[in-house]
């Protein structure tokens, strides 16, 4: 995967927090409309979401963001602070993958997700995580 993401969601923004990207896309700070990115299905059951080849044109090509980063694939999670959504995290790439996301991979993400959130929730509360 070349891109990867932690984004705050609130009131149907998407903010992203941290970015890490091979093509330089996106920076800290950038902000778009929810349902924009294809975190949204991610925040919106708040469960993980692993697509290994992204095929439903009305998703990709006419997606806002697609047009500016065409990704091909994705894997994202929940992020929960608080017993409360606080935004998700995830990881695409423009190639297609070969082979599924597996088990793992979600478990991976879930795993991340839960880290993440126990970090965040220590840092906004100055309580460190046990």
């Amino acid at each position: 995967m070349t891109l990867a993401v932690l984004a705050r969601i609130e009131n149907d923004n998407y903010e992203i927090i941290a970015v890490q990207s091979n093509s330089g896309a996106y920076v800290p700070g950038e902000k778009y409309a929810l349902g924009d990115t294809l975190s949204r299905e991610v925040f919106d059951n708040q469960l993980p979401v692993a697509r290994n080849h992204i095929d439903n044109p009305t998703r990709t090509t006419l997606h806002p963001l697609y047009r500016s980063l065409p990704i091909e694939c994705y894997i994202g999670a929940p992020i929960i602070v608080n017993g409360k959504p606080w935004g998700c995290v995830d990881f695409s790439s423009m190639a297609q993958r070969d082979g599924s996301f597996d088990k793992q991979h979600v478990d991976r993400i879930n795993s991340l997700a839960a880290e993440l959130g126990e970090l965040i929730d220590s840092v906004e509360t100055g309580v460190q995580p046990v």
